[in-house]
């Protein structure tokens, strides 16, 4: 079972985010009343837990700053651009910063062994592709393996929030039953592999607690 539901957070994580360059996490361009653009932070999901919340915020603002918080020549590049630079120790530098500002953290808010392990996939590429001189710098630019795995994290908690949602009666299931049918999971089975409420307060857990046990009766 395991080995299935890990499948089944994988295809449906795999299916809603893009695989192409990602679009900057944690800020996005509107047009406003006047018809003028103007640079915003992307709100927060819904639904999510004042833990998840924060670390949200925090793994979005350092994916851009590492990925895309600097303009070179008209193209988006950020920290690890410029530290991979550096022969040899460049790229070992930016490995760590992968690793320790974004996945570590991520690692804490109860996802699952099949969401870790792409997001160690998405930074053993980029390792990979900084090693190859010139050529693989500019690669990695491209790749912004800390974007993409800002990206899988917040699909993640953006289901998360929404399950705990329907399940208070304050919307629809994120995850349609096709998802379920496909994965050879019932879709009780899937929406508890998002964890709806993780990180909650001991009071709200009580709470969500408490209205499932109702709702079981």
């Amino acid at each position: 079972m395991t080995a299935l539901a890990s499948k089944a957070v994988t295809k449906i994580l795999k299916d809603r985010v893009s695989q192409q360059a990602p679009i900057d996490p944690h800020i996005e361009v509107i047009v406003d009343e006047r018809g003028k653009k103007k640079k915003v932070v992307r709100p927060l999901p819904e639904g999510l837990s004042k833990r998840d919340k924060k670390a949200l915020k925090k793994i979005r603002r350092r994916a851009h700053y590492l990925d895309k918080g600097m303009n070179l020549c008209g193209f988006r590049v950020g920290w690890t651009f410029f530290i991979g630079i550096i022969p040899g120790l460049g790229d070992v530098v930016d490995a760590g910063l992968n690793y320790f500002l974004i996945v570590s953290p991520s690692k804490k808010l109860d996802i699952p062994q099949s969401l870790l392990t792409k997001m160690l996939a998405n930074n053993a590429i980029s390792a990979g592709l900084g090693f190859i001189p010139i050529a693989g710098d500019i690669f990695l630019a491209a790749w912004k393996a800390n974007s993409r795995n800002a990206h899988l994290l917040e699909e993640f908690l953006r289901i998360r929030g929404q399950e705990l949602l329907a399940a208070q009666g304050h919307g629809v299931s994120a995850l349609h039953p096709n998802e379920a049918a496909a994965a050879g999971l019932s879709p009780e089975v899937l929406r508890s592999l998002f964890s709806p409420g993780s990180g909650m307060n001991d009071a709200a857990e009580e709470g969500y607690g408490t209205m499932q046990r109702g709702n079981r009766a």
